[in-house]
């Protein structure tokens, strides 16, 4: 029966009649949600149209009196009029429930969206965008730095700064240590897995005892190693759970198989949990093999070239700082007892830090990569925060236009509270439809940076938008609509019917005071865009000048082809094996030149000793005394293949062998002046460790591991002799196409070696162009942030100066009326607009010179203080701010002042 009344159609057309179109219009509206929504339901048809009538004549007769104020109305109590049919009879408290004042507050919302559907979307589509890029930022931090590492009691976890550690010096750990449980060893290789045709590559770690229960892992699939397991070579394996799905389709008889890993037979013993994740602090990645270490390494007297990361697991109630001090006391016994061997260790770690040095394992596995995602999420941060200047700006333009409605809702018996609710959830709900389209875009922002992840981010595959991060997003759009709408609804509240009749009829203000806030809003846009250009110019300008540095060869049609040998040659096959497959290479037709080394630039791939780090020193050094360098070897015609300099003598010859007395070397144009000085190197005869070396040429110095980094190795000796190594790449030259060229080349190692698996073949451009892969995507979305603030900012001016413009067009109309000129107007305004530009600046300036000490350690070759940087983005943002602000003065200089004042 209820659902089919409506209210008296006479007295909506007698309200519309008396108060006017507009005023009647908004009246009427009010009324009929209180009717619909709480009147009726609860009272029924005849109390409800009998109370309709009531607001009716009470509106009637404030309108009459003069004294449309706040008492000017008194508003019928419903209890009243429905108990005895007189508004001053009865009495029925607590007449609206809370749950229907919330849904008549979100229908006037709808109702307000509807009514300005384009300035709806324009909020939500701003919304949108901050909490979008904010939160798919933040998931990303969450899952790379937050996030704990899924092993039980992970804080207790411990492993060595430097990550590289001599595997004799791991006993002592275990045995004299009394502040960690276990200590144990790992070093992770690329091996290739025959055995199972066809052979691929696989990334395997030899461990020591307690490994595993030092991460906690406790179930798996067959069984873990035994003690006896590390009684002389290896024997046995333990499979990751990737491998096992990948390469044998789950198919549990893999357990108790043999396979043949870099070379050795091993019988698969284990398969690991699905849910098991290698430690990447101290393997570098997923690891699709274990292997038990020989114990022969254990003794400090056996000291040799093996290096093993190192990860260890804290007493109960034992602090890293304690377990420090430990191990301070403990090297120097290891110091004292061990002289020789401590001090070739001593050496190695005066370039890499103290191996006895120990860090959380989750800081170690993230690195230094928070310090760059730290400021990605402050840079959307500010993002967010200029987009919600610019919705609090629009909010607070939309207030001024509905002054006189907030007026004679006021009047009408609005209480201020009531006002600042309706408007605070028209804003909040405007914030949450943008926030959930904003955690669409974070879907597609988080799947996007995992497609470019340009490598070295640490727990990528951690990174979802999981209940955390949705609660996240769903707070920031909440706090983004009372934050940034709650300035609007205050002010809406103290609007003075009297002064907003005033402003309607003269169609103007009341003063400037009112727009104070509106200006500030837009100071604020221009400051934060202002730091948010200056760090995307500083992370482009540094990414220019690395693409532009001397790498110190030519990558121009070089193809770097990796193969992994691991154990499978002694050094004599090593040297046939390497000998035969250049002659074959060299045949293919279209290849220039061929050659091979330990490692190329840019090159290094998993796993294995791709050089050597030796003692060098003059012949009239004391021993102890000298340079910590970088040893590589190669084969002939290196150097011409890289288009590497050659300063003084010549490079290698095929009579050249790596051993003997005097056994010819080839140094670094850097090492050479070390050594030598400004004097010719060529022919002089130096110490490397107690071995002499007679020098027969200098090259260039070569970038060989970053653009960024300057190190490179110092000495190059033959490739032939005396040297074992678990990796060879080749360095082909020739101009044809890849797509032709790389079959042939995988032909050719398999003529060679059928069994031998090719890991990569990548021309020597691209590795150089992966270098600076990261600093290019970081910079790449850098500059679309600030391009989105830029934008946003623009629209912000934009937007206050026609507002602006709109409300004063009677002054615009009387200044042209007494002779102004058209430049006079635009002057003014773009001045107002400059004005504004000029404070953000400064503000924007200071707060950019304060972020960029984040910046210090990603910049290269930069001040992150540069003065060109500061100066062009200011220039940017002033020219940015005039520019918004030049169309709505030339709209207002153009404008008729005859019908301007007619319109009046």
């Amino acid at each position: 029966m209820a659902s089919g009344c409506t209210p008296p159609r006479a007295a909506r057309l007698l309200l519309r009649v008396l108060l006017g179109a507009r005023t009647g219009e908004i009246v009427v509206g009010d009324i009929d949600e209180e009717f619909f929504d709480t009147i009726l339901p609860r009272h029924g048809p005849m109390a409800a149209r009998r109370w309709y009538w009531h607001q009716t004549l009470a509106s009637i007769r404030s309108v009459w009196r003069g004294t449309l104020s706040r008492r000017g109305r008194s508003h019928v109590r419903v209890a009243d009029v429905c108990s005895t049919g007189s508004p001053r009879s009865g009495a029925l408290k607590n007449s609206r429930v809370p749950m229907a004042s919330m849904i008549l507050g979100f229908r006037y919302s709808w109702r307000s969206i509807r009514r300005r559907p384009g300035f709806a979307a324009t909020v939500i589509a701003l919304v949108a965008l901050g909490v979008g890029a904010t939160t798919s930022v933040f998931s990303i931090v969450d899952g790379v730095v937050l996030r704990k590492l899924p092993y039980p009691s992970p804080n207790e976890l411990v492993c060595f700064g430097n990550q590289v550690f001599p595997l004799p010096f791991v006993a002592p750990l275990n045995e004299r240590t009394h502040s960690l449980t276990t200590v144990a060893a790992v070093s992770t290789e690329l091996l290739e897995l025959a055995g199972d045709p066809p052979p691929i590559h696989v990334h395997a770690s030899y461990v020591t005892p307690g490994l595993f229960s030092t991460l906690g892992l406790s179930q798996v699939h067959g069984r873990l190693f035994l003690d006896e397991d590390f009684d002389g070579p290896a024997r046995v394996a333990v499979v990751g759970h990737r491998l096992f799905q990948n390469r044998w389709g789950g198919d549990d008889a893999v357990i108790g198989r043999t396979v043949t890993v870099g070379g050795q037979q091993l019988t698969v013993v284990g398969v690991l949990p699905s849910g098991f994740q290698s430690p990447e602090a101290v393997v570098g990645g997923e690891v699709d093999v274990w292997i038990p270490y020989n114990r022969f390494y254990e003794s400090p007297e056996d000291f040799s070239y093996a290096l093993v990361s190192v990860v260890a697991r804290l007493r109960d109630g034992v602090t890293r700082e304690a377990a420090q001090l430990e191990l301070n006391a403990l090297s120097a016994e290891l110091a004292a007892e061990y002289p020789a061997e401590y001090s070739h260790y001593e050496a190695h770690a005066e370039d890499h830090g103290s191996a006895f040095v120990i860090r959380s394992l989750h800081d170690a596995t993230v690195g230094d990569v928070d310090t760059t995602l730290y400021m990605f999420l402050g840079a959307v941060g500010l993002l967010l925060l200029i987009a919600c200047a610019n919705v609090a700006n629009m909010f607070l333009a939309r207030v001024n236009e509905r002054e006189l409605e907030m007026a004679l809702r006021s009047a009408l018996g609005a209480g201020k509270l009531r006002i600042v609710s309706r408007l605070l959830t028209e804003s909040v709900t405007l914030s949450l439809i943008g926030g959930a389209l904003g955690v669409c875009l974070a879907h597609l922002g988080v799947f996007a940076f995992k497609m470019l992840n340009p490598g070295g981010i640490p727990r990528i595959q951690d990174v979802s938008l999981d209940w955390r991060v949705l609660s996240i997003a769903t707070l920031v759009s909440l706090l983004t609509g009372v934050v940034f709408g709650i300035l609007p609804a205050l002010h809406a509240a103290r609007v003075d019917l009297s002064e907003a009749m005033k402003c309607v009829a003269s169609n103007s203000t009341s003063g400037r005071g009112r727009y104070l806030l509106r200006d500030a809003t837009v100071t604020f846009e221009v400051a934060l865009t202002l730091v948010l250009l200056s760090s995307a110019g500083l992370l482009f300008n540094s990414f220019i000048r690395l693409s532009n540095v001397d790498v110190g060869f030519d990558a121009t049609d070089v193809t770097a082809v990796h193969l992994s040998v691991g154990h499978r040659f002694t050094e004599e096959e090593n040297t046939r094996f390497t000998q035969q497959l250049l002659d074959r290479v060299s045949g293919i037709p279209g290849v220039d030149a061929v050659a091979a080394g330990v490692t190329l630039p840019f090159g290094v791939r998993g796993g294995g000793p791709c050089c050597w780090f030796r003692r060098v020193r003059n012949l009239d050094e004391s021993r102890g005394y000298g340079h910590e360098t970088v040893v590589t070897a190669v084969t002939p015609g290196f150097f011409q293949v890289l288009g590497s300099r050659v300063l003084q003598g010549r490079g290698f010859v095929e009579t050249d062998n790596s051993s003997g007395e005097d056994a010819p070397i080839v140094l670094t144009a850097s090492l050479a002046r070390r050594l030598f000085g400004n004097e010719n190197a060529v022919g002089r005869s130096f110490f490397m460790d107690e071995e002499r070396r007679l020098v027969v040429g200098v090259v260039s110095d070569v970038r060989h591991w970053s653009l960024r980094t300057a190190q490179h190795p110092g000495v190059y000796i033959p490739f032939y002799g005396p040297i074992h190594t678990h990796q060879i790449h080749l360095a082909v030259k020739s101009d044809a196409a890849l797509s032709l060229l790389a079959p042939q080349l995988r032909a050719a190692v398999w003529d060679v070696d059928p069994s031998l698996p090719v890991f990569e073949i990548t021309p020597l451009e691209q590795l150089v162009r992966q270098s600076v892969a990261g600093l290019r995507l970081y910079s790449t979305l850098l500059i679309w942030f600030a391009i989105a603030a830029v934008v946003v900012a623009a629209g912000g001016v934009y937007g206050s100066m026609l507002y602006a413009v709109g409300r004063r067009r009677r002054e615009m109309g009387i200044r042209l009326a007494l002779g102004a000129r058209n430049i006079n107007v635009k002057a003014m305004i773009v001045r107002h607009a400059l004005a504004l530009a000029a404070i953000g600046v400064a503000f924007g300036l200071t707060g950019a010179i304060t972020a960029s000490r984040l910046l210090e350690g990603v910049v290269f070759d930069i001040s992150p203080t540069d003065p060109m940087t500061l100066l062009a983005v200011t220039v940017l943002m002033i020219a940015v701010a005039v520019s918004a602000a030049y169309l709505p003065a030339r709209k207002a200089a153009g404008a008729d002042p005859t019908e301007t004042l007619r319109a009046e």
